[in-house]
């Protein structure tokens, strides 16, 4: 390592290029990779200067889909041939929208560490709050269920997704809670983590035998913690594991 300032600074400087240029290479490669594997191509992609990301494997698949229909709206009759290649436009407008989301998902954790708590229980629950980003559950990770899915989605996610269409009258309210029962391995949880997942919604998990094992009068202070930092963080879906140690 030099010893003079300026050379010091130039090596820095060098180091910084050339991790950076590995960087691209690396993501221009899983690109290419992916883009065979789907059987498509892209023209000038060695031109595409992706350095503010690492791209991993499932976030190039997104890159590519995105790319997809993107190209194929510009071009609709780009479908009927026997190989797409797709334009370098294409995958730019994709690597924008996925460092947009990347970007709004660091907002959004730093936003529920900023969430104010009011007492110590609420400080016990942060840990607890997981962003719809961070959940990685969802509905096509669980087999099966298809009828327990389709009565999620309108009970819970529409309600969520589409809030306006829930306002007016009491027969159109939505339902505040679901009871999911069954034994231990048959999905409940995870088809828990995916609801909130699919609906962009924070997830809290919050395990019964917890609550009942706090000191007297604790568990209803517990209890009311959950929902003010559930109301602070909306939207959100609590998730209460074993209920039924409730009335053992």
């Amino acid at each position: 390592m030099p010893q003079d300032e300026a050379l010091l600074a130039s090596w820095k400087h060098q180091l910084d290029q050339d991790a950076e240029t590995l960087k691209m290479k690396g993501n221009l490669n899983l690109l290419q990779t992916v883009l065979g594997r789907s059987g498509m191509d892209c023209e000038g992609l060695e031109t595409l200067r992706i350095k503010d990301q690492t791209l991993t494997n499932e976030s190039a698949e997104k890159v590519v889909g995105w790319a997809l229909s993107h190209h194929l709206i510009l071009n609709p009759e780009a479908g009927s041939r026997s190989r797409l290649v797709l334009s370098c436009e294409s995958i730019q407008y994709s690597v924008t929208i996925l460092q947009a989301i990347q970007n709004e998902s660091k907002s959004l954790k730093k936003s529920l560490k900023d969430v104010v708590a009011e007492n110590e229980f609420e400080k016990r629950l942060l840990a607890d709050v997981i962003p719809p980003s961070d959940i990685g559950v969802a509905f096509d990770d669980i087999g099966a269920l298809e009828n327990v899915k389709d009565t999620l989605k309108d009970l819970v996610m529409l309600p969520l997704q589409r809030p306006e269409l829930f306002c007016k009258g009491q027969l159109t309210k939505p339902c505040k809670g679901i009871l999911l029962f069954g034994p231990p391995g048959t999905g409940k949880t995870m088809l828990a983590k995916a609801v909130a997942t699919e609906a962009g919604a924070n997830f809290i998990n919050i395990s019964m035998s917890g609550i009942t094992s706090k000191w007297f009068g604790e568990g209803e202070k517990y209890v009311k913690a959950v929902f003010s930092r559930a109301s602070k963080v909306a939207p959100s879906v609590v998730f209460v594991a074993e209920l039924i140690a409730c009335w053992a």
